[in-house]
């Protein structure tokens, strides 16, 4: 006789609370019958054995020749293994789910959220992670050198390691009390709404403070509702990230205003180079371009900074315009700039200035750009000096206790420089013009000509 059959049959009888007679009944034989089966000394028919197996969900091989205790936990084991993956598969769907119809505040509040967990969390595994390490190295460090660092090794592994699983389930664990729960209440609040609404049709509007609010008639959600509580300084410190990301964006936007401002000014300036046709129109629509980006961006940031909506479909096809014409300015600015002759300074452009000085003994002059300076003898008894450099310019002349001059030019005349700009650009040139003095030319008798050039060989020398 089958010694395991018998064996199993008490076994699963047990275990689902049936006594010998109430089998019996359940299979159409007597109660001798499975005294018999169970003590070994008879053996049931195949139709019975079908019948135990369909009864008890079990397999005739494992029933017959197999420990059903060993059978039962391996299945035990398989199911929760597929248990376990069906879980995190669910979680997984779950939060996708979630995520899809959240509205976009909902979203960046419920990352930073977890941000904040995370990062509290992980603060909280390295304190644990530093003192359990100074308590096992305290006791570690009687062991042997070698011995002691592949003990301490493996234990700051191993606590590295449930640290970090230990967090991640935590975390996982507070995003899925806080959201997938809530979402899957509201989720079946809101079909038992909508079945009411439609049996209900002259009855009025759901309450939307406490049950899902939709935006737009979009199903976009908004996590949480007023109602359900929320971590008090985790809403803290979302509204003091916020707040220094609105104080950044508005220093942006002063910026952009600043930048606006200019870009009207260039605008009116502009006009003074109308006579240039095509690089007049380029510049023009370039500018016009330009501002109305400027413009559009600081309205999306002042919408945001103050909470205000913004008509998004009309921002963005003003800024595709914009950009659009933008590249058509910058093309007729290219193509107008190919009349316009680029050219350096000349004679024509440059300015003469002569200065006078009592000649001493030890005067001295010099270039500060190392500028040649040429000298040109003459029936005088004082020194004077002969510059030219940019119309735009002025002549800064620095005479020093020590009988030195050094000259130079500075181009702090704007309104000068702009109009013999404005003047060139107009006539299609571009001259390229710097502060930069271009000749110097000193006229003196010998005598004074030779103490001079003496004098800066003396300084020469003297510097060696």
């Amino acid at each position: 006789m089958n010694n395991q059959f018998s064996e199993n049959l008490k076994k699963i009888r047990k275990e689902h609370n049936l006594s010998q007679e109430q089998l019996a009944d359940e299979l159409g034989v007597s109660r001798q019958a499975i005294s018999k089966w169970e003590s070994g000394s008879a053996y049931p028919e195949m139709d019975k054995i079908i019948a135990l197996c369909d009864k008890f969900n079990l397999n005739i091989d494992d029933l017959l020749h197999k420990d059903i205790k060993e059978v039962k936990g391996e299945d035990e084991t398989k199911k929760n293994i597929n248990n376990l993956i069906d879980s995190f598969l669910n979680f997984v769907t779950d939060t996708i789910n979630l995520f899809s119809s959240m509205n976009f505040k909902s979203k960046i509040k419920c990352i930073f959220e977890q941000i904040v967990i995370g990062t509290i969390l992980f603060l909280c595994s390295l304190i644990i992670i530093a003192i359990l390490n100074s308590l096992v190295g305290s006791i570690l460090k009687f062991l042997p050198g070698n011995i002691e660092i592949f003990m301490s090794n493996i234990f700051d592994s191993l606590l590295y390691t449930l640290c970090t699983v230990g967090s991640v389930i935590i975390l996982a664990h507070i995003f899925k009390t806080r959201y997938l729960d809530y979402y899957d209440k509201i989720k079946t609040d809101t079909k038992i709404e909508e079945n009411d609404t439609k049996e209900n049709n002259n009855e009025k509007d759901i309450d939307k403070e406490n049950k899902i609010m939709f935006k737009n008639n979009e199903n976009k959600i908004v996590i949480r509702d007023p109602k359900h509580s929320e971590y008090r300084f985790i809403n803290g410190i979302f509204k003091l990230f916020i707040g220094i990301i609105k104080f950044f964006l508005l220093c942006i936007a002063f910026s952009v205003s600043i930048t606006l401002i200019c870009l009207f000014v260039a605008i009116a300036v502009s006009f003074l180079i109308c006579k240039t046709g095509i690089f007049f129109i380029g510049i023009l629509l370039a500018l016009l371009a330009a501002s109305t980006i400027a413009a559009i961006i600081l309205v999306l940031i002042l919408n945001f900074v103050f909470n205000r909506k913004s008509n998004k479909k009309m921002m963005i096809w003003g800024f595709v315009l914009s950009l659009a014409i933008f590249g058509l300015g910058c093309g007729l600015v290219f193509s107008g700039s190919l009349n316009f002759e680029i050219v350096n300074e000349n004679d024509e452009a440059l300015k003469t200035v002569k200065t006078e000085h009592i000649m001493k003994d030890d005067l001295k002059i010099y270039s500060d750009d190392d500028t040649p300076i040429e000298y040109i003898e003459s029936d005088i008894n004082n020194v004077v000096i002969e510059y030219s450099l940019s119309e735009a310019c002025d002549l800064k002349e620095f005479v020093g206790h020590y009988g030195e001059i050094v000259p130079s030019g500075e181009c702090y005349n704007v309104t000068g420089y702009i109009k013999e700009f404005v003047k060139n650009v107009n006539d299609y040139k571009i001259i390229l013009m710097d502060g930069d003095i271009k000749n110097i030319t000193v006229y003196a008798n010998k005598n004074n000509i030779e103490k001079i050039k003496n004098n800066i060989k003396k300084e020469f020398i003297f510097d060696d």
